[in-house]
């Protein structure tokens, strides 16, 4: 009786060892349920690396990735590709070498993908920050950006919040920009002819009556409003400019510089005639002595002063003939 009830136990056992084995593989993947033998227990997988029993799609040995296991946690960061399966800083590049898009900074994230691959990329323009003219995309370049700062107002080229102001849109910061409102004339002669240097639509040719008070000369019958620094300026607002800059102190002068013509040229017309009329040459040559000394004072001009001495010159010779001559009519008549 005995061995037949321990027969009976063995059968028992040996029908009930099968159906243990099942509940111990559940999904059937080759990796026990027991022990932690299968990560995935209820799901079939392949995975053995980061952890076991877990599905992996491209067969790498990295389980894919799922609410409970994310590439933080180690899963593949590209389960549909067996070439690789780390990304880092989680830039979709693969931190593996040799690749086509292997990530050349695998400790920054970045979106380049000329020259370097998943490098800083702050504007997304696919060019790395390394090798982008303008890092931030904010329209003005690095180095505009940087030669735009002072000391109390830096401005950062790879921050597109920090922007120096370019009113023109051309790329240049206005604080570089000779021509801030890009209408072709320099700021420094809008500003000094007062007109609006940020204003596209006012120049010195305009900003007077409402419509254009003057042109270009270009040479020949060529005229146009386009400003050029080497060709000549006609207008109301240049005309005014010249009566209210440099030339106020030489026009201010103008009477000053009449009067004295007028007294030098009234001086030498009246000496003049005095040498014309004069009889004794004595006086002729205090005449000259006097025109000497007026000369020397600058109160006459040198042109001047030698015309009045040849005609004092000139005087004494015919004075001096007339005497000879009368003296020689004498000397006959008393013969």
């Amino acid at each position: 009786m005995r061995r037949m009830v321990l027969w009976i136990f063995c059968l028992f056992f040996l029908l009930l060892v099968p159906f243990v084995s099942a509940e111990e593989n559940v999904d059937l993947d080759d990796f026990s349920d027991e022990n932690g033998g299968d990560a995935c227990p209820g799901i079939w997988g392949n995975s053995t690396m980061d952890r076991q029993g877990c599905l992996d799609s491209d067969g790498d040995g990295y389980s894919d990735p799922d609410i409970n296991w994310t590439i933080e946690n180690g899963a593949d960061a590209f389960p549909s590709r067996n070439d690789s399966w780390l990304d880092f800083d989680y830039d979709g590049f693969p931190n593996h070498f040799g690749l086509d898009d292997s990530d050349d900074c695998p400790y920054t994230p970045g979106y380049s993908k000329v020259i370097l691959k998943g490098c800083s990329d702050i504007d997304r323009d696919y060019v790395p920050d390394l090798y982008d003219d303008d890092a931030d995309g904010d329209g003005i370049r690095n180095e505009m950006e940087r030669a735009a700062s002072t000391g109390l107002n830096l401005f950062d080229p790879f921050s597109a919040d920090s922007t120096p102001s370019d009113v023109d849109f051309d790329t240049i910061p206005d604080v570089l920009d000779d021509d801030n409102d890009n209408d072709g004339w320099p700021d420094e002669v809008e500003i000094e002819r007062n007109s609006n240097h940020l204003d596209s639509d006012q120049t010195p040719l305009n900003q007077y009556l409402g419509f254009q008070t003057g042109i270009i000369y270009h040479g020949g019958f060529t005229f146009d409003d386009v400003y050029d620094e080497g060709e000549i300026e006609i207008s109301l607002s240049w005309f005014i400019s010249v009566l209210t800059g440099e030339l106020v102190i030489p026009i201010a002068l103008v009477p000053v510089y009449v009067f004295f013509f007028v007294v030098r040229r009234r001086r030498f017309s009246t000496i003049n005639t005095l040498i014309e009329i004069e009889t004794d040459a004595i006086r002729l040559s205090e005449l000259e002595a006097e025109v000497n000394e007026l000369v020397r004072n600058r109160s006459l001009k040198v042109y001047h002063g030698l015309v009045l001495r040849n005609a004092i010159e000139l005087r004494e010779n015919e004075l001096s003939f007339r005497s000879s001559k009368i003296s020689k009519s004498s000397f006959d008549e008393s013969e």
